[in-house]
């Protein structure tokens, strides 16, 4: 992913996440320890002190401020860049934005997005309970099951605690650019090892690649278009295949997949719902031709008032030929939904990049 730099003093686009984060807290925030993590107990008390109304607030105003930090790196304007920068780390940075995220996204507030995979990946999930239950009867010097989790990484986790823990059914690995606790790894998706890297470090519990990827509220926050396409492009890099399965077993998969949609391995994306029903540039079906470009193919989806969640499922056996389909075929910024009162969010994927 990384560029060689131009012999310019024009700054240089990039396709990482960190740019368009805004300036973190400062240091005397009374929420942080010397070290920089953050007090649990006095987290919590903040975060039930937010009314509902004020962490909405909190969010919009931070997104108004990152798209506008957005335009001004794009045209290079130092000054408003300088401004943007002090206003949003006037306004908290990004621990506060998380806090605000993580109330509005609260199990009391209706907002755990990985309620919503759970239920859909719930033909992965409930096998995998019965076959723990089915072991726990075993008796002593049977021979034992083999139970598989479900290996997850979710990007851009908020809490630790949510729906996707399911003991012994679930494995989940939690990133974040700022881990804002014990439990979430702190990096930038765009940097993340992907479990080829030939030094091994994208293994990850003995394996290689993740059933399921979680990109709720994530790509929307990528400041630029053509960063989201990258984004997009690079989850298909941590998807694992199936494990080989016997004889058997892959007659009793193939009978089941007449009937099922294969589920894993898939990408759960969840945008803001006028991301895809109110843009210039985005909809449904042109994100569906997007995604169809990567390899994906929509298993499940809806929309609220408020979010659209989506679930694709990737499939090996047709990567090349979906390549080679779509290989000269470019999804720039295209006007596709004009009227007045639409918003500007775009997806760009450039396959030649």
């Amino acid at each position: 992913m990384g560029r060689t730099r131009p012999p310019s003093t024009r700054r240089v686009k990039t396709s990482k996440l960190r740019p368009g984060r805004p300036p973190l807290l400062s240091t005397n925030d009374k929420a942080t320890t010397a070290s920089g993590g953050t007090r649990p107990h006095q987290h919590q008390s903040q975060s039930h002190s937010q009314s509902s109304r004020h962490t909405r607030s909190i969010i919009r105003a931070h997104h108004v401020l990152q798209k506008q930090l957005a335009r001004a790196k794009a045209s290079d304007d130092e000054t408003q860049i300088a401004e943007l920068e002090r206003q949003l780390a006037e306004a908290g940075g990004l621990r506060t934005y998380q806090l605000a995220s993580t109330v509005g996204q609260s199990a009391s507030r209706g907002g755990d997005s990985s309620r919503v995979l759970v239920e859909w990946m719930r033909d992965e999930i409930e096998p995998r309970r019965q076959s723990l239950k089915a072991k726990a009867k075993e008796k002593k010097g049977g021979e034992p099951q083999r139970i598989d989790p479900l290996h997850i990484l979710e990007v851009g986790a908020l809490s630790t605690q949510n729906a996707l823990n399911i003991p012994g059914v679930t494995s989940v690995r939690r990133i974040d650019l700022r881990s804002s606790g014990v439990g979430i790894e702190e990096c930038d998706f765009m940097d993340f090892p992907t479990p080829s890297a030939a030094d091994g470090s994208g293994e990850w519990l003995g394996r290689r690649g993740y059933d399921v990827l979680s990109l709720s509220l994530v790509l929307n926050y990528v400041p630029d278009a053509k960063g989201r396409g990258d984004m997009l492009r690079r989850t298909t890099e941590f998807l694992s295949e199936r494990p080989t399965r016997s004889t058997k077993e892959a007659d009793e998969q193939a009978e089941a997949e007449v009937v099922n949609q294969p589920l894993v391995p898939s990408l759960f994306l969840v945008l803001p719902a006028p991301c895809l029903h109110n843009s210039r540039y985005l909809t449904p079906r042109y994100l569906e031709l997007i995604m169809s470009s990567l390899g994906y193919s929509l298993a499940n989806h809806k929309t609220t008032q408020k979010l659209y969640y989506s679930l694709w499922h990737y499939d090996f056996t047709k990567r090349e030929e979906s390549r080679n389909q779509w290989r000269r075929t470019p999804f720039p910024k295209k006007e596709i939904n004009p009227g007045g009162g639409r918003n500007n969010f775009c997806i760009v994927v450039d396959h030649d990049a």
